[in-house]
């Protein structure tokens, strides 16, 4: 919840840059805030876009911040027809009953079957091929994601179609070396 708080702050923190087609925030400091942090913000713009996560990493990298960088707020994706696709599929494979009873439910956010959803569904989040590219960027900078967190998940039904709608964050932090302990220098 500390980092939805922070992601809440950034959110209404009217300066910022774009980075490679991803707008950067930085967090204001508060008392929950130690330092600098960094919220790369995906937005669907045609020229901008998931291919370029990678440069806007490498950006933060080269301007010393990459280590700051929290979270990758992700709410316009959710609504891209391919990673509808892709969650949808890693759905299917995953956990084909779920999802079965989630769409014959009334899809709103509080009814048992989409909770019951949302463990599979961060899971689907997380083994789709647009976070595997987000991860393999990232870990070229020393990152890596450490969880997706969302809210409000609720499938919408509009004649055949169906679709997710959510506020969806993925965490991210420095990559640590385990037989060391430390946190790996970007």
């Amino acid at each position: 919840m500390k980092s939805q708080c922070i992601i809440a702050v950034a959110l209404v923190f009217a300066s910022g840059s774009s980075i490679a087609g991803w707008d950067a925030k930085v967090v204001p400091k508060t008392p929950e805030v130690v330092g600098e942090h960094y919220v790369l913000i995906y937005h669907p713009d045609a020229d901008r876009g998931t291919k370029m996560i990678g440069e806007a990493v490498e950006k933060l990298a080269k301007a010393g911040h990459v280590a700051a960088l929290q979270t990758l707020t992700l709410h316009d994706l959710v609504q891209d027809e391919t990673f509808q696709k892709e969650i949808f599929e890693q759905l299917d494979k995953n956990a084909p009953n779920t999802l079965d009873a989630a769409k014959h439910s009334a899809g709103n956010m509080h009814n048992p079957k989409m909770t019951a959803l949302h463990a599979d569904f961060a899971r689907a989040v997380m083994g789709t091929p647009t976070v595997t590219e987000f991860t393999k960027a990232l870990a070229a900078q020393g990152m890596k994601i450490t969880r997706p967190s969302f809210e409000k998940l609720e499938l919408q039904k509009k004649d055949q179609d169906t679709k997710f709608r959510c506020f969806l964050w993925l965490s991210v932090e420095p990559v640590t070396s385990a037989s060391e302990g430390e946190t790996k220098k970007p």
